[in-house]
């Protein structure tokens, strides 16, 4: 192919890529404690990656996880808490596996056991004594409960994790990440202790999605698609000119 279609055909993909992007984050713009991404373009292709590339164009682009901290939003529920720092939430995935979340709303169901977000365990389990009432979660994560008596007692404390690279994280969905041998060295510990920040408590954090930065990014791309187009339609012109020069 032609350096120019090549070229043409690669911003094109790269820039629709970006849209969908975009569309993703904007559609995800009011889901709590949810994380953009921001789309990358990897620079020229590589001809021995591939060979139909051509020399000039957009290689393939990829998406990096942002985890910026978003705006708390206050709710007032007794087990919801937003994160500060870096932390994640360790959360037993229904298949046994250790997975990550920043979505701090726990829920109690009626055997007592102290869920995250739709349903799973947390990790290590916690869980109330039967007719155990009003749990609540504090700022160091410790998670108590009315006794019998009437008396606030400690039920289990909430472990978080942090890790050495958390754009190497896999996206499992619902809120829901798992390591990978790219996020590195995982820490392991406490609310409130060396390393990690409190908890706020009777909160959620939202979206870290920017609306004026999301639109304005669509407007460039598209922008650029449509530059894009319009030179591959100049290069099949002069390709049409070129294979009916002898004719």
């Amino acid at each position: 192919m032609p350096s120019i279609l090549g070229a043409a055909a690669s911003g094109m993909t790269h820039n629709q890529n970006k849209l969908d992007v975009i569309s993703h984050n904007v559609a995800n713009a009011n889901a709590f404690s949810f994380k953009k991404l921001r789309p990358l373009h990897e620079g020229v292709p590589s001809p021995e990656i591939d060979p139909d590339a051509g020399r000039l164009g957009v290689a393939e682009t990829t998406s990096d996880l942002i985890f910026s901290q978003a705006m708390t939003q206050v709710t007032d529920n007794p087990l919801n808490f937003a994160i500060e720092g870096d932390a994640f939430l360790r959360v037993r995935d229904f298949d046994g596996a250790i997975v990550y979340t920043r979505f701090g709303a726990l829920e109690a169901d009626v055997d007592g056991n102290i869920l995250a977000a739709n349903g799973r365990f947390l990790e290590p389990a916690i869980q109330m004594p039967p007719l155990w009432t009003q749990p609540q979660v504090d700022a160091a994560g410790i998670i108590s409960a009315l006794d019998l008596d009437g008396v606030r007692q400690e039920l289990g404390q909430l472990s978080f994790a942090r890790f050495r690279n958390p754009q190497g994280l896999q996206i499992l969905g619902e809120g829901l990440y798992l390591d990978s041998a790219n996020t590195g060295e995982i820490t392991v510990g406490a609310a409130a202790t060396e390393g990690f920040a409190a908890l706020r408590t009777g909160a959620l954090e939202g979206s870290n999605v920017d609306m004026a930065e999301e639109f304005t990014n669509m407007i460039v791309a598209q922008r650029a698609y449509s530059a894009c187009a319009k030179t591959f339609a100049v290069g099949d012109a002069m390709l049409a000119i070129a294979t009916n020069i002898t004719q």
